[in-house]
């Protein structure tokens, strides 16, 4: 017959061994939830380096082409043609926060407060890019 005190005693050591294994699952499930939520998605945008970063894809056909098409899925609705509507004209030289590329690559990546939303998750940093080069491309003078 066991004692009370030994009943006691393993069931104590069994309550830590379940705690210890459900501890053990959620930080493994914590891990595979944080890496299938970033396989096949586009790298995050980090800030460009300084205010003198030039766009990779400035005047490139293809960047340009393929920039034309996210711009028309992701930024249409608000910016229209690209002579804007709910948001901001981007064809002229006035700039709310900033026209130059990096200026511009961190208004779409990080978003600004009053309408504009992040882009960095969704887009990455070469899209971005592409993004900027069909905007110059239908800069208008």
């Amino acid at each position: 017959m066991r004692s009370r005190r030994s009943e006691r005693s393993n069931s104590e050591r069994n309550m830590k061994r379940m705690a210890m294994l459900m501890l053990g699952a959620l930080l493994l499930l914590s891990v595979i939830t944080t890496a299938g939520l970033h396989a096949g998605t586009p790298a995050a945008a980090p800030a460009p380096a300084g205010k003198d970063v030039k766009n990779p894809y400035e005047g490139k056909a293809d960047a340009i082409k393929e920039g034309d098409k996210i711009f028309d899925a992701k930024c249409s609705e608000c910016h229209m043609d690209g002579t804007g509507g709910a948001g901001p004209n981007l064809t002229d030289d006035t700039w709310i926060y900033g026209g130059s590329d990096a200026d511009v690559f961190e208004t779409i990546a990080f978003g600004r407060k009053g309408g504009m939303p992040s882009w960095k998750g969704e887009l990455g940093v070469d899209n971005i890019w592409k993004v900027i080069a069909y905007i110059r491309s239908i800069h208008r003078k």
